[in-house]
């Protein structure tokens, strides 16, 4: 396993329960791999979905963006801890393994006599460290026959998540990728100029790992027009905008989430993505004033959870500044929604 991975025991995260008589908090009891291999863990626990948090920013920061990135996870963290472990919750479900850290990949770079070009440039061959351990992760978890939930870090860890899935699953003889949704004001299919979180998705499709993509609440605003040119002319790949859904009012928020499963196609191989830049008000990388509401964020989730054979769910993008849990009160909802949705209709 890579030496970024910090796997957890029960004194990883006992001082971040707040426990009350007469309750049961979620994280005294959630499954953790405490000093089992990781692979024996995985290959003998029930729990269908696993949790792993990934606390970086370098893939926002090699994009130009704003740092912050890896403060998500244990924001998330703390949330899924203290939540209620009842019929509805079903930590039984879930087994949190640990994060992924790259702390001193960034302070080598921010240390180092450097140019802006030049540390842009470090940032983005950094970026390829990161790939190659969540990749590997995320392998892991899915040949075990298990569902990945990725929380943290910056949209760059897209195509790790889809490589390490769809390299698995091309493993046990499924398929020969998979496809994509997701929820975004931006499409992060900027040209192959070295990894960052702008171009996930090229990295992604043009490796082979990435069949069909589509994303949802697009900015037409920030869609450089060489791109939009480029998937105008592409089959395999398509967005409706925010601006025809809410501002035009062209289809409904239900027509969109039921066009993206349609253009998918129904109970195909899917991994789920969802940027919080795409959530009015969220603090994020890219933080937006007009995007989907919380509310409607997380119906993109339970119905999209529900309408593929979803191979994975990754949240990203959110900052989680000082004592602030909102940012992981909001994640740790969008999970139980995955959860929930995907139990109950299966």
């Amino acid at each position: 396993m890579s030496e970024y991975f910090q796997p957890y025991a029960k004194s990883d995260i006992d001082h971040l329960i707040r426990r009350r008589e007469g309750e049961t908090k979620f994280g005294e009891i959630v499954i953790l791999p405490e000093d089992t291999p990781l692979k024996s863990f995985l290959e003998t626990i029930a729990a269908p979905f696993i949790i792993f948090g990934v606390a970086e920013d370098i893939g926002v920061l090699a994009n130009s963006g704003n740092g912050g990135t890896g403060s998500a996870w244990n924001s998330f963290l703390q949330s899924l801890l203290n939540i209620q472990a009842n019929h509805f919750t079903k930590p039984e479900n879930i087994a949190v393994i640990g994060h992924l850290v790259f702390d001193d990949l960034k302070q080598e770079i921010e240390e180092g006599d450097l140019t802006a070009h030049e540390k842009i440039a470090a940032y983005r061959r950094a970026v390829t460290i990161i790939d190659e351990a969540v990749t590997e992760l995320v392998r892991s978890i899915v040949l075990a026959q298990k569902i990945p939930i990725v929380v943290g870090g910056g949209h760059n860890n897209a195509y790790p998540i889809i490589k390490g899935t769809a390299s698995a699953l091309m493993e046990r003889g499924d398929t020969k990728g998979i496809n994509a949704v997701n929820l975004d004001a931006h499409l992060d299919y900027r040209v192959a100029e070295g990894r960052h979180s702008g171009n996930a998705f090229r990295y992604a499709k043009q490796e082979g790992f990435l069949h069909r993509y589509f994303a949802l609440g697009i900015h037409e605003n920030y869609i450089p027009d060489s791109i939009l040119t480029e998937i105008r002319r592409m089959n395999d790949i398509k967005f409706i905008t925010y601006e025809e859904v809410f501002v035009y009012q062209r289809k409904s928020w239900a027509q969109a989430l039921e066009d993206a499963t349609q253009f998918l196609g129904e109970g195909t191989s899917t991994g789920i993505e969802l940027d919080l830049d795409s959530v009015e008000g969220v603090p994020t990388s890219a933080a937006t004033p007009c995007g989907v509401s919380a509310r409607e964020a997380l119906q993109f989730v339970a119905h999209m959870s529900d309408r593929f054979d979803v191979k994975y769910l990754h949240i990203c993008e959110g900052i989680a500044t000082g004592d602030n849990l909102l940012v992981g009160k909001l994640i740790c909802n969008m999970v139980l929604s995955f959860v929930k949705g995907f139990t109950q209709s299966k």
